[in-house]
């Protein structure tokens, strides 16, 4: 059993025993006090929706007045339970009531609660609060494991950045957005300078440690809605919604300033890193598709590599032949601080 599926200690755990009938609560409390839960009580619905606003309890036990989700009281209670919140619940219905009343009641199946038939007794009311806890602990773990799993396919294993299949689903997929609502895109690609010569004069391992601390520096120059990633050997891109091309290459001259000040060394080996980098920028309008967006960045990217590195470059969409397609020749430029 994973750690995750460890079942706590009664002690540890509230249950919440909101009992509108005023009829259910005496032998069943007693009994949960007896195993080690904690409980605490209501008799009415405003009563029971403050309680349950508090937080901190692991469970609900629910005796209601009515069985109808559209009346007063479940108006209460119902946004405060699975699956509007993670606490589960348990039904406690009255002498013939209907299974079926329980499932009118609970029509989302997320839902994370049970009911007893009448008549029922307290020892199997704690055995169902256990299984729905139960349930909610494997429910957890597998979320957890699918989240690991997701992030392994979309993360590099080298930086933690996102990877480059998942850097160019979302450039479609924020291209088609800006297409669709005419907000700006900015794209920035990255390249350490002579990172070829840093890997030929030191070895591998040190180079990883020179793309984990780029990656550092890229993460503390972002926003949390932009994606930054590593898209192959020492290349990087960030992907900035709803930002200009002034805004994007303020971006792209902060990225720079921080990797200015960059010193990787170990016990061997030791380095003062140097970055290029490209901006484009699309409004909307003027490309057929994100390829073009990345074409963009790129020849920014290698105007800063041969304009003498070190440097952000930006593409000029206003600097077109004379057949409307963009100029290929070198983009402006904004040097680094003291050049």
């Amino acid at each position: 059993m994973s750690p995750l599926s460890v079942e706590p200690a009664a002690g540890s755990q509230t249950i919440l025993l909101l009992d509108h009938r005023g009829a259910e609560s005496t032998s069943l409390r007693a009994r949960l006090q007896e195993r080690g839960w904690r409980v605490r009580t209501s008799r009415a619905p405003e009563a029971s929706a403050a309680l349950l606003d508090e937080g901190g309890a692991t469970a609900a036990i629910v005796a209601p007045l009515t069985l109808s989700h559209d009346t007063s009281e479940w108006q209460l209670l119902l946004p405060r339970l699975s699956p509007q919140t993670e606490l589960p619940w348990l039904l406690l219905p009255w002498e013939d009531t209907r299974p079926s009343r329980f499932a009118e009641l609970v029509h989302d199946p997320a839902t994370l609660a049970d009911w007893l038939p009448y008549p029922y007794s307290s020892t199997e009311a704690e055995a169902r609060i256990r299984n729905l806890l139960r349930f909610q602990r494997m429910v957890a773990d597998q979320e957890a494991r699918a989240a690991a799993l997701q992030n392994q396919l979309i993360a590099d294993h080298k930086t933690g950045l996102a990877n480059d299949r998942h850097f160019r689903e979302r450039l479609e997929e924020e291209f088609s957005r800006s297409e669709r609502h005419g907000a700006p895109l900015s794209m920035l690609l990255l390249d350490i300078d002579d990172f070829k010569s840093i890997n030929d004069q030191s070895n591998y391992e040190f180079g990883d440690a020179v793309l984990r601390s780029v990656a550092e520096a890229i993460e503390h120059s972002v926003r949390n809605i932009d994606l930054p990633a590593r898209i192959g050997g020492d290349e990087f891109g960030v992907l900035m919604p709803n930002t200009n091309l002034e805004e994007g290459v303020g971006v792209g001259a902060r990225i720079l300033a921080t990797a200015e000040g960059l010193i990787v060394s170990d016990d061997e080996f030791g380095v003062d890193v140097q970055v290029s980098i490209g901006v484009a920028n699309f409004d909307g309008r003027g490309l057929a598709d994100s390829s073009q967006l990345f074409l963009r960045a790129n020849e920014a990217l290698k105007a800063a590599k041969s304009g003498g590195k070190n440097r952000v470059c930006f593409f000029d969409p206003l600097r077109r032949t004379p057949s409307g397609a963009p100029a290929l020749t070198p983009p402006q430029s904004l040097p680094s601080e003291g050049q």
